[in-house]
């Protein structure tokens, strides 16, 4: 009984892996990518490189305030961070007759305080989006598919906990050069060594679908009136339990005249006074304004650069409100908590799963669980060929060479496509139009045409080659930076060092292609002599 259980167990855990292996390599590579999405972008605006934070940017970024503050009715200033290296602002353009308009995004030199025009780019946004709504589908239709294979994973991951038997044993084991068995340690040793991280990952990216693949309790308490759904939530969302009696209090006769006899305008002396009240709940941690223009009167919310707490999200993040015309504390929002539990559960895996809480080490770490996420799945898949060689490749079976084509069409052709991509974005002309669209055609026709490559080619000359050339795309970019972008040492030294560790990772990452390739050469080699 007991072995047909894990038969069946195994079975499920071969194909649930199988069938949706492709799709969640390359969801877990874009989605891995996604924890350094503001870094990337960075890294496709070399124009900004050059930014540096210095004594002066908390008064620069307080001088755009009140700039913006005459002519735009809301807006956003965010101050340098450990992930962004320049002074930002965005705010709406007016669209015709009172609708919204288009975005409009502004970056200034942290230093000097001078406006920086950057290039067109997808940025990190691209892949970041990809790894939920994949591109140019229906958005539902998108997140169904990646909600389903989303579900395959989390069984793939349930069933490979129960038939390993020894799976915590095996994972301080490696023994090369022993075919299915070396296969299997690669399998193992990133399953377990970041098991809650995957189980995590996976169960929290259920849950950010949940409303699109389990909307019958929200259709049913609400008789299918989504917007009545959203108006509760947004309520629950904004409510705010650990806002002091005493702040709400605070309206005074005296400042309803204030606002009759003065214009509504932002002053720098009500800034200062709002910013050294924001200053005594975060010392040296301000991390950005945003300006409101009501009925009411001018609102200006200032948030911190670090959140204190994992519930601090898009909808729920820690600030600070104050009237824009006396300098008065209006709100306050430490920590962001809302009444309902179950948001505040579901807000707590959202931002596990995004990890948007996270600092510059723990940031890393999880973007090595990711890695180790990519590796489990991508030899998952090599295990399925590996085991069936022998018995498939000399019936010369469609469905064999079609799995064994696919995987290297998609563990290597993905990584070619974003080498691709990146060099697209150094390589296209600056003034080219619809730039940021010709980045991305360059990624999928650079991916498809690894595919193409794999069918053609004879599956061990493929691997080899693939594997070099991605080795040279990769190698090849910090050598585009510097021949394109910094013509002088000094120049070359004086970028911002998340440019710099870009370089690192791509020399890096070059490096276990080519030691890859020279690996499996040495193997084929081999195999050649002993035949």
């Amino acid at each position: 009984m007991e072995q047909s259980f894990r038969q069946s167990m195994r079975w499920l855990h071969t194909w649930s892996g199988l069938l949706v292996g492709w799709l969640l390599f390359a969801v877990f590579v874009t989605g891995t990518s996604a924890y350094y999405k503001d870094e990337t972008t960075l890294w496709m605006k070399p124009e900004l490189h050059f930014s540096k934070e210095s004594t002066k940017s908390f008064e620069i970024a307080h001088q755009k305030v009140i700039e913006l503050a005459q002519h735009q009715t809301n807006f956003f200033v965010t101050l340098p961070n450990e992930r962004s290296n320049t002074i930002s602002a965005m705010w709406r353009e007016q669209g015709e007759q009172g609708s919204r308009g288009r975005r409009v995004y502004k970056n200034y030199d942290a230093s000097t305080g001078e406006e920086l025009i950057s290039r067109e780019t997808a940025g990190g946004h691209f892949l970041y989006r990809f790894h939920f709504e994949l591109y140019n589908m229906p958005r539902h239709l998108a997140r169904w598919i990646v909600g389903i294979a989303t579900m395959f994973m989390f069984v793939a991951i349930i069933t490979g906990v129960i038939i390993h038997k020894r799976i915590f044993k095996d994972m301080f084991l490696f023994r090369p050069k022993k075919g299915v068995r070396s296969w299997m340690d690669v399998h193992i040793l990133p399953a377990v060594a970041a098991l809650p991280f995957h189980i995590m990952i996976t169960y929290s990216g259920l849950l950010l679908f949940m409303r699109l693949m389990m909307p019958w309790g929200m259709d049913a308490a609400y008789k299918n009136d989504f917007r009545a759904y959203r108006a509760d939530i947004t309520q629950l969302q904004t409510q705010n339990l650990n806002q002091s009696e005493s702040v709400k209090k605070q309206r005074p006769a005296k400042r309803k005249a204030l606002k009759e006899q003065k214009p509504q305008q932002l002053t720098p002396e009500t800034l200062n006074t709002i910013l050294q009240e924001a200053q005594s709940y975060w010392p040296n941690n301000i991390g950005g304004y945003s300006v409101s223009k009501t009925k009411r009167g001018i609102e200006v919310q200032v948030r911190p650069k670090e959140q204190s707490t994992i519930f601090s999200l898009k909808f729920e993040r820690e600030y600070l409100v104050f009237d824009g015309q006396s300098g008065e504390l209006l709100k306050k929002n430490i920590p962001p908590t809302t009444p309902s539990s179950i948001l505040n559960t579901l807000y707590v895996f959202e931002s596990l799963h995004q990890a948007r809480f996270a600092d510059s080490v723990l940031r890393f770490l999880f973007f090595i669980a990711g890695i180790s996420g990519c590796v489990l799945i991508g030899s998952g898949l090599i295990i399925w060929v590996v085991k069936r060689k022998k018995k498939y490749e000399q019936k010369n079976s469609l469905g064999f060479t079609l799995v064994e084509k696919l995987n290297l069409g998609t563990i290597v052709g993905l990584f070619i496509g974003i080498g691709a991509y990146f060099i697209a974005n150094r390589l296209i002309s600056v003034m080219a139009e619809s730039r940021s669209s010709l980045e991305i055609k360059a990624f999928f026709i650079t991916w498809l045409l690894s595919y193409i490559h794999a069918f053609v080619r004879e599956t061990r000359h493929a691997w080899i080659e693939q594997l070099y050339a991605t080795a040279l795309i990769y190698i090849s970019l910090p050598l585009i930076n510097v021949v394109i972008l910094t013509p002088s040492w000094k120049e070359f030294v004086s970028r911002d060092s998340i440019v710099h560790y870009f370089d690192i990772y791509f020399i890096f990452s070059a490096i276990v292609f080519i030691l890859s390739a020279y690996i499996l050469s040495k193997k084929f080699n081999l195999k050649k002599e002993t035949v």
